[in-house]
């Protein structure tokens, strides 16, 4: 398959410097004539293009989509047409259409790459710049250049495997491009167009092996959050069953699928996904095993809500053992050291409070005792992070209810400082 794979791109080599020698040559040599400058090469290709005759010439057109794409990445001649790459994709399409003979076929290739290229790489720099620091403003013109780099591909027709090649060479995939598309056109609120693009990822009717194949554990997670955001519960669900189905070892799925039924108030069903989740996952990373304490603590307080209180210390039960797995294992990463603390420090902490409201003169043991077993936890959440204020302020009244002055003192000075 390694060989068979090599000589497709060897192919593709010999493909472009044949497009390079006998077609590319003809735009350079264009543009030498009229004295190497873009200015005038774009003069003359635009007026040969707004000519009756020259308007239904294959090459005219092949040469202003070659001169667009030179301007497209001129610093210097850029401004002369600012969408260069969109009016050079335009011509390439319009040398197609004119050119029943396919004589500048391997020309229009060689463009096509170079057009590819530009537009994914603006794309995917808007793209990651938005995911990364939240720029909304970035998507919908990523959402475009990816939705050019598409277009690029289907004006190749029957040559598009020779674009699929390149792109596995280069670790792109068409799968990777439907997701950003999908994400993008979510990000700029046109639902249909995500879904449609969700939908070649998110393969609901196939066996998990499958589905596996094609996804990717991010299109579970957006397109649960696009359907929910839609009010659209009952799809959202069984996305979140695929995605536990096909990814049941990926942490984000699982918090991603745990959020979904936290807001649909379905913690039965939530509790049962869980149980098959762990069956699935004896051995389990960090991440995923202070995900599932989290789940189980969500399930605790709902039961907790409704009034299930054997049930809810069932589960909390469940979440305080998965949460000491964590710091068990010694987690170097600060972010799982410091939410193992805390949501052990809360647990034993609302207890106390619970106990402190139900206390009697005769009866002070219990309340003393889960506050005494929240500070270990808390106060170790307070030395990964000193200024958290809910940690602060749990420890403030746990020392106060605990009548341990000088420590109470002490962060209330800390807390109000």
């Amino acid at each position: 398959m390694k060989n068979v794979f090599i000589i497709l791109i060897t192919l593709l080599c010999i493909s472009k410097l044949n497009a390079q020698t006998n077609g590319t040559s003809k735009g350079e040599n264009f543009i030498k004539q009229i004295e190497g400058k873009l200015d005038k090469a774009k003069a003359q290709v635009d007026k040969q293009c707004a000519d009756a005759a020259g308007s239904q010439s294959a090459e005219n057109w092949y040469l202003k989509a070659y001169v667009y794409n030179e301007l497209a990445k001129s610093q210097v001649y850029k401004k002369l047409a600012p969408n260069a790459e969109f009016e050079a994709l335009d011509a390439v399409k319009k040398s197609k259409e004119l050119d029943s003979k396919k004589k500048f076929e391997s020309d229009r290739i060689n463009l096509l790459f170079d057009l590819s290229t530009l537009f994914y790489n603006k794309a995917i720099t808007l793209y990651n710049d938005g995911v990364e620091n939240k720029k909304e403003a970035n998507f919908p013109d990523a959402l475009l250049n990816f939705e050019k780099f598409m277009e690029c591909i289907d004006v190749l027709g029957s040559d598009k495997v020779i674009v699929t090649n390149l792109l596995d060479y280069n670790k792109v995939s068409l799968n990777n491009i439907y997701l950003y598309i999908g994400y993008s056109a979510q990000k700029c609120n046109q639902f249909e167009k995500a879904k449609t693009f969700y939908d070649k990822l998110v393969l609901l009717n196939v066996p998990a092996a499958q589905a596996r194949q094609s996804g990717n554990p991010l299109a579970y997670i957006y397109y649960m959050e696009l359907l929910l955001n839609n009010k659209d519960t009952i799809a959202a669900r069984g996305v979140a069953e695929k995605g536990l189905e096909v990814y049941p070892e990926n942490p984000d799925v699982v918090m991603a699928a745990i959020e979904l039924f936290s807001k649909m108030k379905k913690m039965s069903e939530m509790a049962d996904l869980m149980e098959k989740v762990v069956s699935q996952n004896a051995n389990a990373d960090l991440k995923m095993i202070f995900v599932l304490g989290q789940a189980f603590n969500n399930i605790a307080k709902e039961y907790a809500r409704k009034g299930y209180q054997s049930t809810a210390e069932q589960y909390k039960t469940k979440a305080i053992s998965y949460f000491e797995k964590v710091l068990n294992a010694n987690p170097t990463d600060k972010k799982i050291l410091f939410n193992a603390n805390y949501n052990l420090g809360v647990i034993y902490y609302n207890a106390g409070v619970n106990a402190y409201k139900q206390r009697s003169e005769s009866n002070t043991t219990e309340y003393e005792f889960l506050f005494k077993k929240s500070l270990p936890y808390l106060e170790k959440a307070k030395e990964i992070d000193p200024k958290n204020k809910n940690v602060l302020n749990m420890l403030l009244k746990a020392y106060t209810s605990l009548n341990e002055k000088a420590k109470a003192e002490a962060i209330e000075s800390e807390l109000y400082k």
